[in-house]
């Protein structure tokens, strides 16, 4: 099993026809649960990839420095503080021609309060659910750092992925009730009024087709939809 802030040089495995697929190439893994950041590694590194892993962003940030990676994989959600998305940002300042690659148990990036617009254009997109398959993850990469658009996973995009025709500001809504906030506080936390608060629910609950009269059961159902989509909501 990996550690954390570890490189991995070991002997690769080899392609059906010879080579091998990471070819020597960079990588730089950023995941919170140590159990799948050290199967993440365990996965490139026996495709070829030189890979440096870490768990948090602090970690992530000292292994670039010593890596200077081909490509970095983030998880999005790396706990309170700064994402995957924010790494992404900061790292592609310094190296606009880093190739990136998200991991995300989130449908897209409006559930990490982002849009879709504010990625990296080139960047791939993985639902962790599909890498079940660890071909998934090693064939993404390499599509990524070839710059292979059509064939680079953007799973963000997918029009049947979980709540894809709500809007960024009904999904961010649909967080904070799942959090537990009132009416009353989403409306001072979002400056705006209560009443607005309420249709912006109802819209939701109008798009996903759950429509409910009682106030009281809309919140329920709203934040039933969001935790069965994007998980327990953290605390900003």
């Amino acid at each position: 099993m990996h550690n954390p802030e570890h490189f991995d040089r070991t002997e690769p495995a080899a392609c059906h026809d010879g080579g091998v697929v990471g070819r020597g190439r960079s990588v730089l893994v950023v995941e919170d649960d140590r159990l799948t950041l050290g199967l993440l590694a365990e996965i490139l590194t026996q495709s070829g990839f030189v890979v440096g892993a870490a768990a948090t962003a602090a970690a992530a940030r000292r292994m670039w420095d010593q890596m200077d990676p081909d490509a970095v994989v983030l998880d999005v959600d790396l706990g309170p503080g700064v994402n995957g998305f924010d790494l992404a940002d900061a790292f592609l300042a310094r190296r606009p021609e880093l190739a990136v690659l998200f991991l995300s148990n989130l449908p897209d990036a409006r559930f990490a309060g982002r849009s879709a617009a504010s990625l990296p254009q080139a960047a791939g997109y993985v639902r962790k659910d599909r890498l079940s398959d660890p071909q998934a993850l090693v064939t993404a990469l390499d599509a990524v750092l070839r710059g292979l658009a059509a064939q680079t996973p953007r799973d963000d995009r997918d029009p049947a992925r979980p709540l894809a025709g709500l809007s960024r500001t009904q999904i961010e809504v649909l967080r904070m009730v799942a959090m537990g906030l009132s009416n009353q506080q989403i409306a001072a936390e979002r400056g705006t009024t209560t009443r607005a608060v309420h249709n912006v629910i109802a819209r939701a609950m109008a798009a996903i087709g759950a429509v409910d009269s009682e106030e009281g059961s809309a919140r329920v159902i709203a934040a039933r939809e969001f935790i069965r989509a994007a998980g327990l909501p953290e605390s900003t």
